[in-house]
């Protein structure tokens, strides 16, 4: 067997692990085996305690700004990344009116903690706890835009309201800032171990409850392939294959992004990543249709079974992926 298809093979292990995960909880979902009036106090879970933790304990534990210098880097590529698919979306969805607008956010804004998360879990050994750490400095400004366009875009006009900080700051960032906050101060020194220890315990629970998450939110939806297939298509032509093919694009004139094999391939998942789920709740809560965003997610999260491996074996073709 070729090594390029012994990778292949290996990434698509990795994602086909997290689609019968997914798989399975939406099944349990849908067979009311698991009560949607429980799915949100997991997801609230998640993100008010395990998510946070795992956060904290990475960046306290783990980032060296000596060693590590271009750190703010990753946050600042993860805004330009975003602000590149906003451009490319723009144009491309121009002509399908504005009771579709809420497409432009879904070809751009990935799913960039609860997926890429375990595919590096799953396919990384020791260095995982490293790649984590690349992740969470990234979502830093990806969460924020995500909640930010995300709400700009799926938010009916006629329900104008106020901006709200409370919309966008979630406990992940403050977890991220507060971490931040003790690395650059030198005050972690001074946190107690046992803080430090207990909040690497919870975190060890993120990953494998944000993919049950994923899935027992998918489950939930109403789904009709056939009626939103032409607009998904555009979804998953921006998403899946314009979106990891700028990613490459700029790995190649930026010599750092390519610096370390973990980077690569956090860039390379961050790009091919599918669309980021919490904007199916975004659009429950916003234009109480979540039907076509829902739908249209789905397809993306079945063409990624293929798309992701592909791109991670031309990734490691060209910057050698780990």
């Amino acid at each position: 067997m070729s090594p390029i298809l012994e990778q292949f093979l290996a990434v698509f292990e990795a994602v086909a692990q997290i689609g019968l995960v997914v798989l399975f909880t939406s099944l349990l979902v849908r067979q009311n085996i698991i009560p949607k009036s429980g799915i949100k106090l997991i997801s609230d879970t998640v993100i008010t305690v395990f998510l946070p933790c795992m956060i904290f304990s990475n960046i306290v534990g783990r980032l060296q700004p000596s060693e590590f210098l271009y750190w703010w880097a990753l946050p600042l590529s993860a805004t330009l990344i975003t602000l590149s698919g906003w451009a490319i979306a723009v144009p491309l969805f121009s002509r399908m009116g504005p009771e579709k607008r809420e497409l432009k956010p879904v070809a751009f804004l990935q799913n960039a903690g609860y997926f890429v998360l375990p595919i590096g879990q799953l396919m990384l050994g020791e260095t995982f706890d490293q790649f984590a750490l690349y992740v969470f400095l990234y979502i830093l400004a990806n969460n924020p835009l995500l909640w930010l366009i995300g709400k700009h875009f799926l938010r009916k006009r006629k329900r104008d309201e106020p901006f709200q900080w409370s919309h966008i700051l979630s406990p992940p960032i403050y977890a991220n800032i507060v971490a931040l906050f003790l690395v650059a101060t030198g005050t972690r020194d001074y946190l107690p171990e046992v803080i430090l220890t207990t909040a690497t315990f919870l975190g060890q629970g993120a990953v494998p409850l944000g993919i049950f998450v994923l899935g027992a939110t998918l489950g939930t939806l109403n789904i009709d392939l056939r009626r939103y297939l032409k607009p998904g298509s555009l979804v998953v032509l921006q998403k899946l294959f314009i979106m990891p093919a700028i990613v490459l694009g700029a790995m190649a004139l930026v010599p750092w992004m390519r610096s370390d094999p973990l980077l690569v391939l956090l860039f390379i998942l961050q790009g091919a990543s599918p669309p980021a789920s919490s904007l199916i709740l975004q659009s429950k809560s916003y234009s109480d249709d979540s039907e076509r965003v829902g739908t249209i997610t789905i397809i993306c999260y079945v063409v990624c079974m293929v798309s992701i491996p592909l791109w991670v074996v031309l990734a490691n073709a060209l910057f050698a992926v780990p």
